[in-house]
């Protein structure tokens, strides 16, 4: 009777383990690039990773000219995933806290409207 208990509380204890591996780094780790100031920031040899919720894909997006960067997040501006070259459309959308003198933030739709991908840069802070 000990044995089948055992193999239980193992069980248990390996499968909460790996979805603590599973889980990978936090948001400490990345900073989502939503306001144009953001994008304001990037200078040329700096990298931002697309991410399509789409296809569940990260593409890695070296930025060549602070003109680059500002034209990724202005209205209309158009984003094809790497991977699956879908067409994204930025647009702007208020921020969270309803103020409408904030900047608003930016995001990626497909055709329908829908919030389909977003950049992100690595933060190298240790």
């Amino acid at each position: 009777m000990k044995t089948p208990l055992r193999l239980i509380l193992v069980s248990l204890v390996l499968s909460a383990l790996t979805s603590v591996a599973y889980a990978g780094p936090g948001p400490q780790h990345w900073e989502n690039q939503r306001r144009a100031a953001q994008f304001r920031q990037l200078k040329p040899g700096d990298k931002l990773n697309y991410v399509c919720t789409q296809c569940k894909t990260v593409s890695e997006v070296p930025i060549t000219s602070k003109e680059q960067a500002m034209e990724m997040c202005k209205e209309g501006a158009m984003v094809t995933c790497p991977s699956c070259h879908m067409k994204a459309k930025a647009t702007g959308k208020p921020g969270k806290s309803g103020d409408t003198a904030a900047e608003p933030e930016v995001v990626y739709v497909n055709e329908k409207g829908e919030e389909c991908g977003f950049f992100v840069k690595a933060n190298n802070k240790k």
